[in-house]
């Protein structure tokens, strides 16, 4: 027999959320983390300094753990105290970014959102000679 609706619903949600990869996606707090341990490994202590006084340990340590799961971060507890180290770059979390913003709000159509930043006037005159320059590297 089918569950009620409302597990469906919340299976179908689940399984949306799988799809677009928005399990694993970074939030921005997650970011601001990350944009440090990029640089290089380090302790919570030292991370926690780095963010300043608007970070509490415990905070720090939830989103620390948060990343880890997420397979972003790995942790050495053999040192004390534990290291945490980035396991992707910051080139493959943009890609990440990128593709699942693409997908979410462009139904993954790039000359739709290229074109709502033209639209809008977000494109410089600088980004548009660079933009030409690449779409001439595509069809050449």
């Amino acid at each position: 027999m089918e569950g009620t609706g409302k597990e469906n619903g919340n299976r179908i949600l689940e399984a949306d959320k799988e799809e677009a990869g928005m399990n694993d996606r970074i939030t921005e707090s997650e970011w601001a983390l990350m944009e440090i341990l990029w640089q290089g490994e380090m302790t919570q202590p030292q991370l926690a300094q780095r963010l300043g006084r608007k970070w509490s340990k415990n905070t720090v340590h939830t989103f620390l753990t948060r990343l880890c799961a997420k397979g972003v971060l790995e942790v050495d507890r053999e040192r004390s105290p534990h290291v945490y180290r980035a396991l992707v770059s910051r080139e493959e979390c943009e890609k990440q970014e990128r593709q699942s913003f693409l997908k979410r709000v462009y139904q993954g159509n790039v000359g739709n959102m290229v074109a709502a930043f033209v639209r809008d006037g977000q494109l410089t005159a600088s980004e548009a000679r660079k933009l030409r320059s690449l779409l001439d590297k595509v069809d050449g």
